[in-house]
């Protein structure tokens, strides 16, 4: 929304700009011959660097940007008193080329900050631009002639009024996006505890509860020692411990494959030190499943002409995976945990082994590394 809008402001701003030209010429013999250049100046750079940064990869600075932009129509219009050299235009006719448009920027603050600021600049940048052109065209600020001023205010506020309320709900948006993750997030979590509570409850019943009315007085029979040694196993087995250990060249194939599943135009280089080597099947679960994440928001969001290279360490005590892309990159620092796919997806995937851990280096428009690894504890 806030890129959109700082389009939308910036081309505002210079169409108003162009098509007052006329105007501005015309009005120029009021002033100091300084004056317009600046006032042109004041209003045009911002509303160019506002659409300018509205087409990065990343958008940043629209904030600052929209400020810059309302305080620059202030100080120009303030910066006339300054330059009024006391001379009149034709009562019929406008004094000051910027009088048509004071609530453009006033509409760009509501997109970055909050209502009050808006209506802050709408009053102040309304007042002093219309006093400005009253005293241009009759010497003196007439009251009631400045009526204009409260029109023009009430015409922009209903502008407003629909850009503060579509803020609003673009806000309430994104609080309910990151509380539905969450919720889905403590869903699935319920659910993962639910089974495993099952299953605990089979085997207890089945299995422990069973030995357990088999003991009888004396020697125990080996039977029945195997049987609840089996019991202890199953209580402490998990269900990525299920396919046991994974050679390293076993694990070298399952991450091909995961990302060749993405795409055929991604490169793999991953080297096996020593192909006796295995790992335990959830840590061989996590890297596989976090490098088919990166991979994945390589092919979204990387850009078209970006591409990728995976590559893969498989030492004896440690496995290392790097996914890196030269396409448009992104501030990390930016990522909320409503971004399920690097919060939980990756971050938190690797963080919940011991010994794994993930580290993502990226930055507007430098491509992004992500390296997933795991060091035996």
């Amino acid at each position: 929304m806030q890129r959109s809008g700082a389009r939308f402001i910036g081309l505002g701003l210079l169409t108003f700009t162009v098509v007052t030209i006329p105007l501005a010429i015309r009005c120029a013999d009021l002033t100091a011959d300084w004056w317009t250049p600046v006032s042109m100046v004041l209003i045009v750079g911002p509303a160019i660097l506002l659409v300018l940064a509205s087409f990065r990869p990343v958008p940043r600075g629209h904030v600052g940007l929209m400020y810059l932009s309302a305080l620059g129509y202030v100080l120009a219009t303030l910066l006339w008193f300054v330059a009024w050299n006391g001379t009149t235009n034709d009562p019929a006719h406008w004094a000051v080329w910027m009088v048509q448009f004071p609530s453009v920027s006033s509409i760009g603050l509501v997109l970055v900050s909050r209502a009050r600021w808006a209506i802050a600049h709408l009053v102040t940048a309304t007042l002093a631009v219309h006093a400005a052109n009253q005293v241009g065209r009759f010497g003196e600020i007439r009251p009631v002639a400045l009526l204009s001023a409260p029109l023009t205010m009430a015409l922009s506020g209903v502008f407003l009024a629909v850009a503060i309320a579509t803020m609003a709900n673009v806000r309430l948006l994104d609080a309910r996006r990151a509380e539905i993750l969450a919720s889905a997030a403590t869903g699935a979590a319920e659910m993962a505890q639910e089974a495993e509570r099952a299953r605990f409850a089979a085997v207890i019943h089945d299995r422990v509860i069973a030995s357990l009315l088999a003991v009888t007085p004396g020697r125990p029979d080996p039977r029945l020692a195997s049987q609840a040694a089996s019991a202890l196993d199953e209580l402490d087995r998990s269900d990525d411990n299920d396919l046991g250990d994974v050679s390293a060249p076993q694990v070298a194939e399952r991450i091909r494959a995961t990302v060749a599943a993405v795409s055929d135009d991604v490169r793999s280089e991953l080297l096996v030190h020593d192909r006796s080597v295995a790992y335990p099947a959830d840590v061989v679960s996590a890297l596989t499943a976090s490098t088919g994440e990166a991979v994945r928001n390589w092919h979204r969001h990387a850009g078209g002409a970006a591409r990728c290279v995976v590559g893969g360490d498989f030492a004896c005590d440690a496995v290392r995976v790097t996914i890196t892309d030269d396409g448009v990159g992104f501030d990390p620092g930016s990522v909320g945990p409503e971004r399920y796919g690097i919060a939980t997806g990756i971050r938190g995937r690797m963080a919940s082994l011991p010994g794994g851990v993930a580290q993502i280096i990226s930055a507007p428009r430098r491509g992004t590394t992500v390296v997933v690894q795991w060091r035996r504890p």
